[in-house]
């Protein structure tokens, strides 16, 4: 199961890089630099944009469910409960958001779509989701420090998501009960627009501490910056400049406000952003690799075509060698009561090669040896046969088809393409030219004769040829 985390998380796994990290730092600079900065005219009012809320909240849920569906997957291909806790997370984030918005004020009606929401319903949404947010970073940070084997079978993973999923939902249900039926309970928190009580009532100096501890155990507990816990950090930190100007303030639609939600949406789509772009950077990396291995794959096959080359070819000659030949013959041999034809061997052997060495030098008869070589492989192929070097100074054919008058006859047009060549050999006791000799046997077809027997009478004929002075052919069959 370690082994396949490895595979399925590697997404939210991976150590974040050193470029991200100055990205990441330079963000968290720009968006404390500018709360900041807003900080002194946080209670400036500006014009009242409903719209704006409305996107701003949309693409708030948008962000957080589908990032809760991503780390959902992560969990469900690596089995680590921190991530399900996660994903628990930003589920209920999304939730609250969406139950804040149709409670908003004005948005969809007086106190928005449900009946029993109030004037405190959105404002408590807006405090139980973002203690509840960091709430879940600090349950995360525990479960991953304590609780960092992930589960062993699927039935746990299954079992520990479903549990999950179930205790948010009623646990979001539970939040909206209090926050909406149970208002009589709860202390007014918001007058008009005006929000300032969060702060005097101790709710937004806690909600403020809550977020801060939630960062500080981020940074503190979880061990390794992973791309993920580098991005969360950034959400957190965002989350926290959220609540600073919000808080701050003090009202509805003021600049603080206003730059208050823009931190939101940084707080809730970085990590997505951050998850996308890592998932692109893997895809564009997987492409690489993929042509890589294509290329690798292609170079391969050239490889084993040449070593096939390599160990079918003699290396002098170019042509088939022994170990070919001894395949073809096999081959041809195996099954007598299914060849329906003959079968003629024959086998060359160059006169007086030895002594043509001898006068020539190596190098002469290496030249010699080839141009031998490729009229005998060429005249085989006029034939349709096959043609390949023996040793030395030996060459077989392997013909088909032929009778032995015909076997005869291809044998003396061997020898007499050789001596067209017209090589000089001084010290030849046949000819003063480069002359061959040839032995070969036909085989009946349908008869049944072992390689080694049939080479035995080829050598017989081809001995027979040397005996009665070179330069000659001698069939049998």
């Amino acid at each position: 199961m370690h082994g396949n985390y490895k595979v399925a998380s590697q997404v939210l796994d991976i150590p974040s890089s050193s470029k991200q990290r100055k990205l990441a730092f330079l963000l968290g600079s720009v968006i404390t630099a500018a709360s900041l900065s807003a900080l002194p005219f946080g209670m400036t009012a500006l014009p009242a944009m409903e719209p704006f809320l409305s996107a701003a909240i949309g693409w708030l849920i948008f962000g957080d469910m589908l990032t809760a569906f991503i780390i959902y997957s992560q969990y469900r291909a690596s089995g680590l409960p921190g991530l399900m806790v996660l994903s628990c997370t930003y589920l209920f984030s999304g939730l609250m958001k969406f139950l804040h918005v149709l409670t908003f004020p004005d948005l969809f009606g007086e106190f928005g779509v449900f009946i029993g929401a109030g004037g405190q319903t959105a404002g408590w949404l807006w405090v139980f989701w973002h203690g509840g947010f960091s709430l879940g970073i600090l349950v995360y940070a525990g479960v991953s420090r304590k609780w960092s084997k992930p589960f062993s079978s699927k039935e746990q993973i299954f079992n520990f998501g479903t549990a999950g999923i179930t205790l948010t939902l009623l646990t979001v249900l539970g939040v909206f009960e209090i926050a909406a039926l149970g208002e009589r309970w709860l202390p007014n928190i918001i007058e008009q627009y005006d929000y300032r009580e969060v702060n005097t009532s101790g709710i937004g100096p806690f909600l403020w501490v809550l977020n801060f501890f939630a960062l500080l155990a981020l940074w503190g507990r979880v061990r390794g910056w992973s791309m993920m816990h580098l991005w969360l950090a950034v959400a957190l930190l965002a989350l926290l400049m959220d609540v600073t100007l919000t808080l701050f303030a003090g009202m509805r639609f003021t600049l603080g406000w206003y730059v208050a939600k823009l931190n939101s949406v940084i707080a809730s789509t970085v990590v997505i952003c951050a998850v996308v772009n890592e998932v692109n950077r893997l895809f564009i990396r997987l492409s690489e690799q993929h042509r890589q291995l294509v290329e690798s794959g292609q170079q391969l096959e050239h490889a084993n075509e040449q070593l096939i080359r390599l160990t079918n070819l003699d290396g002098l000659t170019e042509i088939p060698n022994r170990r070919r030949f001894d395949e073809i013959l096999a081959w041809e041999l195996e099954s007598p009561e299914e060849r329906n034809t003959a079968l003629s061997l024959l086998i060359i052997d160059i006169d007086c090669f030895k002594a043509y060495n001898d006068y020539y030098g190596h190098q002469g008869g290496d030249h010699v040896l080839k141009e031998i070589a490729w009229t005998i492989y060429a005249e085989a192929k006029k034939e349709q046969g096959f043609a390949a070097r023996y040793g030395g100074e030996e060459f077989v054919v392997v013909l088909s088809g032929l009778g032995t008058q015909q076997t005869l006859a291809f044998s003396e047009r061997l020898r007499q393409a050789v001596a067209a060549l017209s090589i000089e050999h001084l010290r030849s006791k046949a000819e003063p030219h480069v002359t061959i000799s040839v032995g070969g046997y036909r085989l009946a077809p349908f008869d049944p004769m072992s390689g080694e027997e049939l080479i035995l009478r080829a050598d017989r004929c081809l001995y027979r040829a040397k005996e009665e002075g070179r330069n000659r052919s001698v069939v049998e069959g």
